[in-house]
């Protein structure tokens, strides 16, 4: 009997415990919505720290292929500029790129064209030599490249962090035990989502960016680029030097104007003053004076 008194004594502690802690667990509050993000980020931040340390098994940048952007400009003498226009509309197509854009302009000589277009970034060196044998020489050529991998690498990480922080705030969210604390949750995980798409709007703008070349192209035909000669004689030359001699002429016009206005004028009034008021102090002198005469004559 007095065994059996004790085995009910156990369980009723054990019931009494069990009861206690599910009251606990019941009136413990629910955290804030800004501290739960909060905690979503620090918890986040040291989960990436861990895995990016190295020999952690993260992500090793050290060897990433560069993310390079490259462009072309060149400036061609060619033949005939429409010629040299349908070979390069021909060699993009080939090449599965497209033109930008192309704008020609007509003159009695010929026409002169600026073509951009964009081809693939390993097809480049290609569309560059393809270019120069369709041109009679060229007058000038540039290519750079732009090294985008830092920024590339940062987005990379910037975007792993916000999925992270986006998959914990989902947790919370579905683990929410009333609506207000839902709602609160909701607006941080939808900024974090718009941060996401923005990072991803930016990193797709990089990889296409560096995965086309860009080629600008200044087409001039022969005609144009051909100084004019006629029995030696160059008017061009003239034609400079009267230029230069107008230019040199207009200059002096202003140059003197400009010292006329802002010196001449200003120190030609400041010595005039004092005679001016002189004047008209001994003519007002003058005029009293034969005012009285004709006073006392009267």
């Amino acid at each position: 009997m007095c065994n059996k008194k004790i085995g009910y004594g156990i369980v009723a502690s054990i019931m009494a415990l069990i009861l206690a802690a599910g009251c606990a667990l019941t009136a413990a509050p629910t955290p804030a919505p800004e501290m739960v993000y909060v905690e979503v980020e620090r918890q986040v931040e040291a989960e990436q720290m861990v895995s990016e340390a190295p020999g952690a098994g993260g992500a090793d940048y050290a060897g990433i292929e560069r993310l390079i952007v490259r462009d072309a400009t060149l400036s061609l003498v060619v033949p005939d500029t429409q010629a040299a226009l349908d070979e390069i509309g021909a060699l993009v197509e080939e090449l599965d790129g497209y033109v930008v854009q192309s704008n020609v302009t007509r003159y009695q000589e010929g026409l002169q064209a600026s073509v951009t277009f964009r081809v693939p970034a390993e097809s480049l060196d290609t569309a560059l030599a393809r270019i120069r044998e369709m041109a009679s020489e060229v007058r000038s050529e540039n290519v750079s490249g732009d090294d985008m991998t830092e920024e590339y690498v940062d987005l990379q990480s910037s975007l792993r962090h916000l999925q992270a922080t986006e998959a914990r705030l989902l947790e919370f969210l579905d683990e929410a035990e009333d609506t207000e604390a839902a709602l609160a949750v909701y607006e941080q995980l939808r900024q974090v989502q718009a941060e996401i798409e923005q990072v991803k709007g930016r990193v797709q703008y990089l990889e296409q960016s560096a995965a086309l070349a860009t080629v600008n192209l200044d087409l001039i035909p022969d005609a144009l680029a051909q100084p004019i000669q006629v029995g030696g004689w160059h008017p061009e030359g003239t034609l400079r030097n009267a230029i230069q001699s107008l230019v040199r002429v207009l200059q002096f016009l202003v140059d003197a104007a400009i010292v006329i206005v802002i010196l001449i004028v200003p120190t030609l009034a400041a010595i005039a003053l004092p005679f001016v008021g002189l004047f008209f102090l001994v003519r007002a002198i003058v005029r009293r004076r034969r005012a009285r005469k004709a006073i006392q004559t009267a």
